[in-house]
């Protein structure tokens, strides 16, 4: 198996979940400018009749494989807002998180076309995917999937010539640094109008959305690390310019406030038992 088995992190989406039997992995060095990591929930039997986990948009896309049945699932997830995964009695799935533009280039997706959306296989109308999934059904064991699903993975960048594109080289620079956009495009060797087009056909929204969505991120992940400190100071952390900033965008992403988020938090820290 190629994929390495990547450590638990307080991470507001690729959280630890015991209960769900959840691990993930990196995957080949060669894909990880697209691809973020693989993902499993296995779990023969959960410790309650029905199971479900909030999942917060970030800007990435994913590709569930649902092995509950004798033949496999698979739904590409674009949402971009509040969903939950639902487990019935048992988990077992897999996922391929893709960083935002990681499935235009893997997949050879239109973003503008997809975003929003849950689509099945046969959405797709991807010949490889549905080969993928006949072969999928013919395995049982994690490291042997994985393994299949690297060599899919590494044949859709040679399939489709993918390369370390404009938007991978510049997404880090995009999501850390501080400097609003207007400053950053001056830098750049395409105009701002020019940037924001690429992004929508690749990623599905503007850099300015992915920015705030990213920050939204950093706050959840630091609030669950640090729910002790100050709501102000986890707002300016995260890159918010004030506090009415910072909860206007936390609550158009959420549907919570931070304070809320905060709770909840606390709540589930403290009905499972933890310190």
């Amino acid at each position: 198996m190629s994929a390495k088995l990547l450590p638990n992190v307080s991470d507001a989406l690729f959280k630890s979940l015991g209960h769900l039997g959840f691990q993930r992995f990196a995957p080949p060095l060669q894909l990880r400018p697209w691809v973020q990591c693989y993902w499993i929930a296995q779990q023969d039997r959960l410790p309650e009749a029905s199971v479900s986990e909030t999942v917060y948009p970030d800007g990435g896309t994913t590709l569930v494989f649902n092995f509950a049945n004798d033949y496999p699932d698979i739904t590409f997830f674009a949402t971009q807002t509040v969903g939950k995964i639902i487990f019935q009695g048992s988990a077992n799935r897999m996922g391929i998180r893709f960083h935002p533009g990681g499935a235009f280039q893997l997949l050879g997706l239109g973003m503008p076309d997809v975003i929003g959306s849950e689509l099945s296989a046969d959405d797709l109308s991807m010949h490889s995917l549905l080969q993928l999934r006949d072969q999928l059904a013919e395995l049982s064991h994690v490291s042997q999937r994985l393994t299949l699903i690297d060599q899919w993975l590494l044949d859709r960048v040679k399939k489709n010539n993918a390369n370390i594109g404009f938007i991978q080289q510049l997404l880090p620079q995009l999501i850390l640094t501080p400097q609003p956009l207007e400053q950053l495009s001056e830098h750049l060797p395409i105009s701002r109008r020019q940037l924001e087009r690429k992004f929508q056909l690749e990623v599905g929204f503007s850099p300015n959305q992915l920015k705030q969505l990213h920050r939204v991120k950093i706050a959840r992940t630091l609030i669950s690390q640090r729910p002790e400190q100050s709501l102000t100071d986890i707002g300016q952390d995260a890159g918010f310019y004030d506090q009415a900033h910072f909860i206007r965008h936390f609550h158009k992403v959420t549907r919570q406030t931070p304070g809320e988020y905060r709770q909840r938090k606390l709540s589930q820290t403290y009905n499972s038992g933890k310190p």
